[in-house]
């Protein structure tokens, strides 16, 4: 049905004129190729899942599909024209950060994350009761209790201080993966990839996808990198890493609900799956079509900010602030997924795109340019980053944000963010605490050991 709307070939031809101009700044060294990103997170969300699902557009209208698409058209012009503004605005700001003073290696930057990382596994652990094997293979998933688990509604102080908990833990673990390849002797370099490795299953079994992959993303793209195997090799087992986390993620989708036990008793797990199941989730071209019709119903009328004000305001304490709003939880209910037996009044809550976002909150032809725009700004910040990348630290801020973009396909959401943002943190008291110790700032390069002809290209991009 797709195939059938102009805006759909418009919003294509877009697309790939972007990634084309992304990918040849990437090739002259230029930091705005970063952008490339972006690209291949509208594509993923907004241009596959009609083509692996076919049949769940079969009924949509063709003026709706036809609008839709013509919203991404709008949202790639309102990105590609302010991401201008965003680099001018915040990359060539003179930074007022300290970075990395001498001294501070990438072995003490390992230890600072390796004590974070054990202190919040412990308490991880203390929550689980001391059963160890239950923190690291949560096999029940959403059907028992996991290291980071609390109700959807959580009015206690302490649901905040879990949360906060679950979010620096993801990004410690996404830190460890990255220290692995910047280690110089052979004992950091292992035990960064035995506490990363311990910790993958955890976010594999507790059954968020996005939760996994803001662990696992940073390290594959700094292995494409800083990996010391040749270029050939390591495409080849990135091709067997994504197929793997497709794979792994249709048992993820199919079976967090009630666990994994069954799964792992099988002789042949596919066995338990239908045996056309395909990827679910990706629909978010189809998620926008149904904003669309929500707004046009009279059910809802364009927020004007007031949801973006929402996310923004949701890390406040429920003990604080009883009255909090939950998310997304009206788009939820007039979707069907009304629960009464649900503290939160659905069964499950859906994500409305990042377009579709943008569209919730100002209309259907401004709030495709706004969620533009604030992906424009998201995508100065990982810039100014990137051009940092002397400092190891802010290097690896980099890696999570990257990481984390794919994420901000289903929503504009601090709730996608949070894991960069308490890394920032972590990666500040890091710089200060050099500062006040070493003297004066130095920036040394971020390069690993035996570095190939890779590695040297990757780290003169924006030079």
């Amino acid at each position: 049905m797709v195939t059938h709307e102009l805006t759909f070939y418009l919003a294509a031809a877009l697309l790939v004129a972007l990634t084309v101009e992304s990918c040849v700044r990437l090739l002259k060294r230029d930091s705005f190729g970063i952008t490339v990103v972006v690209y291949v997170t509208v594509f993923a969300w907004y241009f596959v899942d009609p083509f692996i699902n076919p049949e769940q557009y079969d009924y949509l209208p063709s003026f709706l599909l036809g609008q839709s698409y013509g919203q991404v058209l709008l949202f790639l012009i309102g990105f590609r024209v302010f991401i201008s503004v965003a680099i001018g605005w915040i990359v060539r700001r003179p930074s007022t950060g300290v970075f990395v003073t001498r001294g501070l290696s990438s072995e003490q930057i390992l230890i600072g994350a390796g004590v974070l990382w054990l202190g919040l596994f412990a308490i991880g652990i203390y929550r689980m009761g001391g059963d160890v094997m239950g923190a690291v293979f949560p096999i029940d998933s959403r059907a028992g209790a996991t290291m980071w688990g609390r109700g959807a509604v959580e009015t206690s102080g302490s649901g905040f201080l879990i949360s906060s908990a679950a979010y620096l833990f993801n990004a410690v673990t996404a830190f460890l993966g990255v220290l692995i390849f910047f280690q110089r002797s052979t004992f950091w370099r292992l035990l960064a990839a035995a506490m990363f490795a311990i910790t993958l299953p955890y976010f594999f079994l507790e059954g968020s996808r996005n939760h996994f992959l803001a662990a696992i993303v940073p390290f594959l793209i700094t292995y494409l990198f800083y990996g010391r195997h040749f270029l050939i090799i390591k495409l080849a087992i990135l091709a067997v890493a994504f197929v793997c986390l497709k794979e792994g993620f249709k048992f993820v989708t199919e079976f967090r609900m009630a666990g994994f036990r069954d799964v792992l008793a099988a002789e042949n797990p596919y066995a338990l799956m239908d045996e056309d199941v395909r990827e679910k989730g990706l629909n978010m071209i189809q998620e926008l079509c149904f904003v669309d019709v929500y707004l046009a119903s009279g059910d809802t009328s364009p927020a004007y900010g007031a949801r973006y004000l929402n996310e923004l305001l949701n890390f406040i304490p429920r003990v604080i602030w009883p009255s909090k709003p939950l998310l997304g939880i009206d788009y939820a209910i007039w979707r069907g997924f009304e629960s009464e037996d649900s503290e939160t009044g659905v069964n499950t809550t859906i994500a409305s795109g990042m377009i579709g976002g943008g569209v919730l909150n100002f209309g259907q032809i401004l709030g495709p340019v706004a969620a533009g725009m604030l992906m424009a700004l998201w995508s100065g910040l990982l810039i100014r980053w990137w051009e940092q990348r002397q400092s190891l630290l802010r290097f690896m801020l980099f890696m999570l944000g990257a990481g984390l973009t794919f994420n901000l396909g289903r929503d504009i959401t601090l709730l996608v963010l949070w894991p960069a943002i308490f890394a920032y943190f972590f990666v500040r008291l890091a710089e200060i605490w050099a500062t006040k110790r070493f003297g004066l700032p130095q920036l040394p390069t971020v390069a690993p050991a035996n570095a190939g002809p890779v590695q040297v290209f990757a780290g003169q991009l924006s030079q």
